[in-house]
């Protein structure tokens, strides 16, 4: 959506849609875990009694950690193709983009899909190269980690790219905060132990939000000590809660957090809960 290619009504399902034939769908919010009783608390008090347990409520975007972004967002050549209704306006300033300064911006990790920060900025860069302005902009990757990506043999690929589109990487930037009206971002600078803020001015800023667990998630028994879920990393099964497994970005699993890994997630979490239940 973010590069035209599909568009909004083309990347919607309804829920209803997606819950299978027997399925009794409670149209409520989970709002504490009673592992202890086998229950859960949802919104308005009201409780629910399992004999096992699916936790896969995804990430939580922490739009509000970055001062001034929320104000911002949507206008201003401010935009983030990781909500649903921006990302038609990051087409839309990529589409007028004919010279300036253009930053893309990644938050410290864990986030889900960490490809895709550069997918933003690929996709924006190869519409302005076939329209021949790419080399009236200039484009600032600012990434809070080290690396241009977690995976080492897929960089040198990634480099090729990011040389042929003439951007500039800053490694260490973390954005803290910023004006829309002004178009400025200020970023947190790491160089060792050192921290230092510098601000850059923009015409356009994608920006990725930080992200965590889910505050009930969180706050719950759940949870290890950074806040996700606590499962065997083979068999998806909560540590202590044997009936209780997870799937998907909010639980401690090594991989990234992405709909790939959730989707071989599934049937490891399907194969064991028929196993128990058998």
């Amino acid at each position: 959506m973010g590069a035209g290619v599909f568009k909004p009504d083309q990347t919607v399902k309804t829920v209803s849609s997606l819950i299978p034939k027997g399925v009794n769908w409670i149209k409520s919010a989970v709002a504490a875990f009673l592992p202890e009783e086998n229950k859960l608390l949802l919104d308005g008090c009201r409780t629910v009694q399992y004999e096992h347990l699916v936790v896969c409520p995804g990430i939580k975007l922490d739009w509000d950690k970055i001062e001034g972004l929320t104000e911002t967002l949507g206008k201003n050549g401010v935009t983030s193709n990781y909500r649903f209704d921006l990302a038609p306006y990051t087409w839309e300033l990529v589409q007028k983009m004919r010279k300036g300064k253009v930053i893309f911006t990644q938050p410290p990790m864990p986030i889900k899909c960490a490809g895709a920060p550069q997918k933003a900025m690929y996709l924006s860069c190869d519409y302005w190269n076939k329209e021949g302005v790419l080399s009236d902009i200039e484009v600032d990757f600012c990434n809070t980690g080290a690396v241009l990506f977690g995976v080492k043999d897929y960089v040198p690929a990634l480099m090729e790219y990011v040389e042929k589109y003439g951007a500039n990487l800053n490694f260490g930037h973390q954005l803290v905060s910023i004006n829309g009206n002004e178009k400025t971002a200020v970023f947190k600078v790491m160089d060792g132990n050192k921290e230092t803020f510098v601000t850059k001015e923009f015409d356009m800023i994608h920006v990725v939000p930080p992200q965590s667990p889910p505050d009930f998630v969180r706050a719950s028994p759940l949870v290890d000590e950074a806040g996700w879920i606590d499962v065997d990393q083979s068999t998806l099964r909560h540590k202590k809660y044997p009936n209780i497994y997870s799937a998907g970005d909010a639980m401690n699993a090594p991989n990234a957090k992405t709909a790939a890994a959730a989707r071989m997630q599934a049937p490891v979490v399907a194969q064991n809960l028929l196993h128990d239940r058998g």
